[in-house]
């Protein structure tokens, strides 16, 4: 397969989106009281976001069947002379914190994490779109632009340790990288050009692509070993109840070094095709079509070889201030290293209910997608138990005419 169709497979199978939820904010009366010994936690979650598709088409493709003209169509509609970009995140994560036991570090609490990590992204052009779903017949007599275009798939697990201070929440961690599996292309040209009555075709291709040991990148493997660091760093600014919390947050910012079992393709090149000629279709003896020489004449042969990619790292800033006794306001910036993210801005509002409930509402532009908007809720139920819920994109839920979909879903318990 050309790099080509790579990027073209990848751009309608992986039409999915990223984004990161604004923590829901802390709240003294609705948190779980800090002198609890031991609180462990359980958080899952899947974020979808794409800044021009529709959802229709990615839970189309998923279901599989047919893909109707006019649901291909819309999206195409929908496309951006620009930047077009999706992705998708699967985490699992597992945190423990104890108490304090260090003498010289009073305050400080130690923590453990277990986590897994599954993220897709992507960037293509218009010409990529219409060429995945409609083919090259509108492309007779012209070129077809396919790049800068870009796609990335990684999934690996952190397991960790750190320290975390009791009063403000800041930590920092530091953990070990298992790499499963690890995919990405980078094309920094490409173009298809079709003769008249598509009886040639010219491409020209400048662009690498990487991957994991193709053997598999199934659970049971390790593919690739590595090391990261998470630190947040949470501060007051401003006096009393009106001060406002600033955070700094970094999380997965480190590489796997993927081992020697690894392949990649630099390739620059022009390839064009006529078709196959046979002179007496009775006589193929000397006619070579094998899947040796098809790679061959492509210039697709891999290259073996260990290599260090960085992680999908993350990031971000935020701060949020009390409004009267029930009410904060909130906002946050965060960046990710994937192909396609911009800065993305969340604004958040939130109201304490009682001593046990907090509800939030959020608004957030950027990253893989669009305009989104969602809700977050917290509960505390009895003294050791914390529940929450947040989703980024409510219509989500409930039309396929918008984009991006996403739920977060975690329990706390304290003893």
């Amino acid at each position: 397969m050309s790099r080509t169709s790579v990027f073209l497979l990848t751009a309608c199978m992986a039409l999915n989106g990223m984004a990161q939820l604004l923590p829901v904010p802390s709240d003294n009366s609705v948190d779980l009281n800090r002198g609890w010994g031991h609180v462990v936690s359980v958080q899952g979650m899947f974020d979808y976001n794409a800044n021009s598709v529709y959802n229709e088409l990615p839970l189309a493709i998923r279901r599989g069947g047919y893909l109707g003209t006019d649901l291909r169509e819309r999206s195409r509609n929908a496309l951006h002379a620009g930047r077009n970009a999706a992705g998708n995140i699967i985490e699992g994560r597992i945190n423990w914190t104890g108490p304090a036991c260090f003498e010289a570090l009073p305050g400080w609490r130690p923590v453990a994490s277990i986590a897994h990590h599954d993220v897709r992204a992507t960037r293509f052009t218009e010409d990529q779109y219409t060429l995945a779903f409609f083919g090259n017949a509108e492309f007779e007599n012209e070129q077809a632009i396919l790049a800068p275009s870009a796609y990335e798939e990684v999934r690996y697990q952190t397991i960790g340790a750190g320290l975390q201070h009791a009063a403000s929440g800041s930590y920092v961690r530091l953990d070990l990288v298992r790499g499963q599996a690890y995919a990405a292309a980078d094309v920094k040209w490409a173009s298809l050009s079709t003769g008249e009555d598509g009886r040639t075709l010219r491409t020209t291709f400048l662009g690498d692509y990487y991957a994991s040991d193709t053997a598999g990148g199934g659970f049971d493997r390790t593919n690739g070993l590595g090391i990261a660091a998470a630190a947040r760093w949470n501060t007051k600014s401003g006096p009393g109840e009106h001060a406002v919390d600033l955070g700094l947050a970094l999380e997965d910012f480190g590489f796997v070094v993927w081992d020697a079992n690894s392949v990649r393709i630099q390739q620059d090149t022009l390839f064009t095709y006529r078709g196959w000629e046979v002179e007496n279709i009775f006589a193929l003896d000397n006619v070579n079509i094998g899947e040796d020489e098809l790679l061959d004449t492509l210039g697709l042969r891999y290259e073996t070889g260990a290599f260090t990619r960085l992680l999908p790292f993350r990031a971000s800033i935020d701060a949020s201030i009390q409004l009267g006794g029930s009410w904060r306001l909130g906002m946050g910036v965060e960046q990710r290293n994937l192909p396609g993210f911009v800065p993305q801005v969340t604004m958040m509002g939130s109201r304490r209910i009682g001593t046990r409930t907090l509800l939030a509402a959020t608004a957030s532009y950027g990253g893989s997608g669009a305009l989104r908007v969602g809700l977050a809720a917290k509960r505390r139920f009895g003294k050791r138990v914390l529940a929450e819920l947040s989703t980024p994109h409510v219509p989500g839920f409930f039309t396929g005419r918008t984009r991006g979909l996403g739920l977060t879903a975690g329990i706390g318990f304290a003893f």
